[in-house]
């Protein structure tokens, strides 16, 4: 099946044709490389111990011999991902986008970008070029470790990754917009898609370069913009009263969740500073997430605050300006501070010890000794909680896409998730990091592979929910234990066919094979798929 849509992408002979044969026993990069990308797929550890791991698959399947299989060592996956890494390499996946969007048809009207940091583990002190691997704002909260930052462009239909980059762990989402933009107007050939990305692309020299050429956008306004404080200090003082009206309802990712409605006002501003369109909208699931969020970080500042009530007069907390010092720690922490009010106060105590030892007696000895004890007073600004309630949900949406409804841009901006479970399946599904590679520029080479590994799942998982609409099929029944499933992804598409194998045993010299059996399931994926049930004769 892999093999299959590899062929289809036309990746052998794009690797071949660039990269060079750099042959090894017979074993040249394209067919190295390709079976790094079955590795990166199927295998529950990826890049390690791959020739084990190429033992048990049938060499005809990868198109290669037995004898080439034996071959398969570290030093050849390792030069293989030098020559994908070194200067010839980098048009291979301008060469392979364009194959797949020919070969593929795919629909190039909007494109998605996001970025995420890929950690590693050692000093790498040697990664002095670029990308180079250093300390950065990490997104998987490890700034102990260095990084490299990952972008990634899907397009809108089936969110199949078209182009990627590899930066310097310390560069900022905002600088790689103009450069990221003008290589997809290379490769796609026309300035008239949608580019949507988060709020990092909102900034004046981003979006006059993509208007300057005629170009779209949909992203969000950032908190900090002065459009969007205004609004929203105004939401919360009631200086404004919104009428919010439903424009769009739709299924959240969770079935408990219940649908989740959007709607839209026109009390806000209704264009940026540069003249760029506005679009404001409240979401119910969001803002039901706001509340629990806030309450959550109000209990648990509480609960802290309450522990630092028992620890008072003790240690560093013996004065009043310590203990305010320490609330105010916590309140930060839990990004709390508009909502409690704390108060510290002292009380003077005083109290009489005699001089003298055992019981005693009138007119012994005594002294007084004063004390003081410090009390911690939290309560909640309801005021303030009521006109945090009035933004919960709400976040402005920035456009030049004027023909676009406000509906419309909605559903433009609402397929950026989908672009993040494509990194969620590189971390989580398929285990890029973290790294242990030694060189520096292996560790953007593998990058380079799983861009690959993630272009061919996309394509995958496309092909089979597009062949479900064709055929009026709605469910498929690959997920554990028989559940079936609206949205079947590549993993599960995968593993449908782990146990498919076949047997032989010789007698004499006579070979006796049996043949593979397919389940219903599997001959159906195979159709959805268009893949020839031979494939697995």
């Amino acid at each position: 099946m892999l093999q299959h849509f590899l062929d289809r992408m036309g990746l052998r002979g794009i690797l071949r044709d660039v990269l060079g044969g750099g042959l090894h026993r017979g074993l040249d990069h394209a067919e190295t490389l390709s079976i790094l990308v079955h590795n990166v797929l199927t295998s529950r550890g990826p890049l390690y111990r791959v020739g084990e791991w190429a033992g048990g698959i049938e060499p005809g399947v990868l198109h290669l011999t037995a004898g080439q299989l034996a071959h398969l060592n570290d030093d050849r996956l390792a030069r293989s991902l030098d020559a994908l890494v070194s200067p010839r390499g980098r048009t291979v996946f301008f060469r392979l986008a364009l194959g797949v969007i020919k070969d593929f048809e795919l629909s190039l009207e909007r494109v998605h970008f996001d970025t995420t940091t890929v950690t590693v583990f050692g000093q790498y002190e040697t990664s002095k070029e670029e990308p180079k691997i250093t300390y950065g704002h990490s997104k998987a909260h490890r700034p102990d470790l260095k990084q490299l930052l990952f972008g990634l462009n899907v397009t809108a239909d089936g969110a199949v990754p078209l182009l990627h980059s590899v930066h310097s762990g310390n560069r900022t989402d905002d600088s790689v917009h103009v450069q990221n933009v003008d290589r997809l107007r290379e490769i796609i050939g026309r300035d008239d898609f949608v580019y949507v990305a988060d709020s990092k692309l909102c900034t004046k020299e981003n979006l006059a370069h993509i208007a300057s050429y005629g170009g779209l956008f949909v992203t969000v306004l950032p908190r900090t913009r002065a459009e969007s404080t205004a609004f929203r200090d105004d939401l919360r003082a009631n200086k404004v009263t919104a009428r919010w009206r439903r424009v769009l309802s739709r299924q959240a990712r969770r079935k408990e969740d219940g649908p989740d409605t959007y709607a839209c006002t026109t009390q806000g501003p209704a264009v940026t500073q540069e003249g760029y369109r506005i679009v404001w909208v409240r979401s119910s699931q969001k803002a039901r997430l706001d509340a629990e969020s806030r309450h959550g970080r109000l209990r648990q500042a509480e609960v802290d605050l309450a522990l630092l009530s028992h620890k008072l007069g003790k240690g560093k907390l013996r004065s009043v300006t310590s203990v305010r010092k320490r609330a105010q720690s916590i309140i930060d922490h839990f990004e709390v501070a508009p909502f409690l009010r704390v108060e510290v106060t002292a009380h003077a105590l005083t109290e009489k010890r005699y001089l003298r030892r055992g019981r005693p007696k009138p007119g012994d000895p005594q002294k007084i000794v004063r004390t003081q004890r410090l009390d911690v007073h939290v309560t909640r600004d309801k005021a303030a909680l009521r006109g945090e309630e009035r933004v919960d949900g709400v976040f402005p949406l920035v456009t030049n896409h004027g023909k676009a409804s406000k509906r419309e841009v909605i559903e433009i901006y609402k397929f950026q998730p989908y672009l993040e479970k494509r990194f969620a399946l590189m971390k989580s599904g398929y285990g890029v990091a973290p790294v242990f590679l030694k060189k520096p520029h292996r560790v953007a080479a593998l990058l380079h592979l799983y861009f690959i590994a993630i272009m061919c799942s996309a394509l995958i998982e496309r092909q089979v929910r597009k062949a479900m609409i064709t055929r009026g099929i709605e469910t498929l029944p690959i997920l554990p234990e028989g559940r079936r499933t609206h949205t079947p992804t590549t993993p599960r598409i995968l593993e449908a066919f782990a146990d498919v194998r076949w047997h032989e045993y010789q007698e004499g010299e006579r070979v006796v094979a049996f043949p593979v059996q397919l389940d219903k399931t599997q001959t159906m994926l195979l159709d959805l798929l268009d893949i020839p049930r031979s494939a697995y004769a």
